[in-house]
């Protein structure tokens, strides 16, 4: 999914990292990601660990990049000296809010840099050995779930509609990480993926939730045609 000169990931691989971040730990607020540049593998890490409700720091060598990212809603701050990344960070990890850095720059003096002022990750997107030795932990490549995929969309009015339809699909699983998923997503992963909706649901968790989008067409509630696809396969339910 190119956009602005960035190689966007799809949702789908995004949604994985959030499973991986979230498989250390529910509740990621105070937690610091160390990722390395803006590349499609690392545009997925920051997005997911914003929905999760980590602070992350990337490294990225092309200030124009960085730039394109911040345009793009992926980071929220670029800076290019860690002094300045880590008063933002600082300031977030205490509040436990999420926020996204990015500092430009030559990733191994960076990660020199890192070292030496003692700035100690929780995770790591990419294998530092000294910060591991310290504590840091891997991001998990595959947390290989079982669930089936699940989409849903609006044929119209999304911005009212696709709400009722998230609250729906909340509503029909259980109350863990991908309640946040739900909740968090559509405002973390900005213009690049409105009105995508994507989830993962074990087979009785879909039923109910296509159950109960049926119903709230058929009953008015929501009066716009709207499709729900399982593993790939659509249902379109019209009014």
């Amino acid at each position: 999914m190119p956009s602005g000169g960035l190689d966007f990931p799809e949702i789908g691989e995004i949604y994985a990292r959030f499973a991986a971040l979230t498989s250390l730990s529910s509740d990621m607020g105070g937690w610091l990601l160390l990722y390395a540049g803006l590349d499609c593998e690392g545009i997925a890490v920051a997005m997911a660990s914003n929905v999760a409700g980590a602070a992350a720091l990337g490294i990225e060598p092309d200030a124009e990049r960085a730039k394109q990212g911040l345009r793009a809603g992926v980071c929220d701050f670029v800076v290019n000296n860690l002094d300045e990344a880590l008063r933002i960070l600082k300031n977030e990890i205490r509040k436990k809010r999420s926020a996204s850095v990015v500092l430009t720059g030559n990733p191994e003096a960076a990660i020199a840099e890192i070292l030496e002022r003692g700035v100690q990750p929780e995770i790591l997107a990419f294998p530092v050995r000294d910060l591991m030795e310290r504590g840091a932990r891997l991001l998990p490549e595959d947390t290989g779930s079982a669930c089936e995929v699940v989409t849903w969309g609006v044929a119209s009015e999304p911005q009212r509609w696709l709400p009722m339809m998230d609250g729906l699909a909340a509503a029909s699983i259980a109350h863990d990480a991908r309640a946040r998923w739900i909740e968090a997503a559509p405002r973390y992963l900005g213009r690049a993926y409105a009105g995508q909706r994507y989830l993962q649901m074990t087979d009785a968790e879909a039923a109910a939730f296509a159950a109960a989008v049926r119903e709230a067409v058929r009953s008015g509630v929501i009066p716009a045609a709207v499709s729900v696809t399982r593993n790939g396969d659509a249902v379109l339910i019209v009014p």
